[in-house]
């Protein structure tokens, strides 16, 4: 229906024009086209994939297609968009219609003051002007620094299109206003310090700045699926490599700045910086004879098994040259079966160097990532889970390279780890007209 009704406008927008063709044809040498005042009465969107075809709208994205409508468009020359020469379709001027696409190397924020947020016609050496907002690209969020994050710290969101943020609205419609810090260059971040009273329950970030708003996945504050945190939700089994491991570390780390710091109890990997050689594991284990049936509860058993993950918060001192966290979920069935792993040194096929942000943060484990989970649902993730030989499931530091590519190295890096929960993935679609 909807590539009807825009294949029908088309056709009308192509009848106008050989009409208006074939009357300018007519004329001797009538110049009285290029002498008539142009203006623009409104502006709409062109989508054929929308439920509206042809919006009526206020602003508009770099590389969306707009119709301008209004008078006087016979004999346009050109159109600038925010200062720049933008081509349009001649063969579909009329007097009253022109349809014109926004570059993508439409400038923006680095517009001339006086052209941005701008549309000129000209003809026969006049321009015309008209006011009309000019955005970048929707926005989109990536990833957040952390998750599960304390009151009063610093946290970045990350994407595309995070320019000039006005507004963030934490879980609980909890919003902040105040002190955000844009990338106004290349939009790739936002900070913002946590308010008091996010919801528990959690849910989405939504971002809104200058190129409009955005939603990041529903698992920020995702509390509902701890399933070990030292604290208050406790299933430690057993584990090998890490001294006391019963006992939690409590010292507050790191001890200044307005990042994100420990929670209450954590544990750590090598907590007195010994060499680890290579080939060298040590596991955290805990007892999974009960906490993943419960997980069904929050997190609907036919989710998707790339829309559900394991997050856990970590703090890294040293160089991480080596080793990656091996997240098992169902032990039993060999080292490389039913587990996700984590390993920063090494990104896109590359080997680079690790960039510690020498502050907690999260880490997102996607169930897909293993291939005993690839195009399963988490009511999958559980079922191996309750058929495992060893009823334990938790994160390992094993010092392993990868075959062909790196063999491992001695590495004396420290590992700190905290807040082990299963979040949902999803992201709720951002409906910018609000009637899709």
């Amino acid at each position: 229906m909807k590539n009807i009704i825009y294949k029908n406008l088309f056709i009308w927008l192509v009848i106008i024009s050989m009409s208006a063709i074939c009357l300018t044809s007519c004329k001797d040498d009538d110049d009285s086209d290029l002498n008539t005042p142009m203006k623009i009465t409104a502006v709409y969107l062109e989508d054929a994939q929308s439920s509206v075809p042809d919006r009526l709208v206020e602003y508009a994205r770099l590389g969306q297609t707009l119709r301008l409508e209004g008078s006087g468009f016979a004999g346009l020359q050109k159109i600038y968009i925010n200062g720049r020469s933008t081509f349009f379709n001649t063969a579909l001027l009329t007097d009253v219609n022109v349809l014109v696409s926004i570059s993508g190397e439409t400038p923006i924020l680095d517009a001339d003051p006086l052209m941005r947020n701008t549309i000129v016609l000209e003809k026969n050496g006049n321009q015309y002007t008209y006011q009309f907002e000019i955005r970048a690209a929707a926005p989109t969020i990536t990833s957040i620094s952390h998750t599960m994050p304390q009151a009063g710290e610093e946290i970045t969101v990350y994407g595309t299109g995070l320019q000039g943020i006005e507004k963030v609205t934490f879980p609980g419609d909890v919003v902040v206003t105040q002190g955000i810090i844009s990338d106004n260059t290349d939009g790739e971040f936002c900070i913002v310090t946590v308010p008091s009273g996010v919801s528990d329950d959690g849910g989405s970030l939504f971002v809104e700045g200058i190129n409009g708003g955005a939603y990041s996945p529903a698992c920020f504050n995702f509390k509902r699926g701890l399933f070990h945190n030292f604290d208050d939700v406790n299933n430690y089994s057993w584990s090998s490599g890490i001294d006391d491991a019963g006992t939690p570390l409590t010292d507050i780390i790191p001890a200044t700045g307005s990042r994100p710091k420990s929670q209450g109890g954590y544990q750590c990997y090598n907590a007195a910086g010994a060499t680890i050689a290579a080939n060298v594991d040590m596991r955290y284990w805990t007892n999974s004879g009960d906490w993943p049936s419960a997980l069904l509860n929050v997190i609907p058993g036919n989710t998707a098994a790339n829309m559900a993950a394991v997050q856990m918060d970590i703090y890294v001192e040293g160089n991480w040259n080596s080793g990656l966290i091996r997240m098992v979920m169902a032990d039993g069935s060999g080292t490389d079966r039913y587990c996700m792993l984590y390993r920063p040194w090494y990104r896109n096929g590359a080997i680079v160097p690790f960039e510690n942000p020498d502050c907690w943060y999260t880490i997102t484990l996607p169930f897909s990532d293993s291939d005993d989970y690839s195009g399963k649902t988490f009511a999958d993730v559980v079922a191996s889970m309750t058929a495992a030989t060893y009823k334990q499931s938790g994160p390992w530091f094993h010092n392993i390279g990868i075959q062909d590519v790196f063999e491992p190295e001695a590495t004396e890096v420290k590992v700190y780890f905290d807040n082990l929960r299963v979040v949902p993935l999803d992201t709720p679609v951002y409906d910018e007209f609000g009637d899709e």
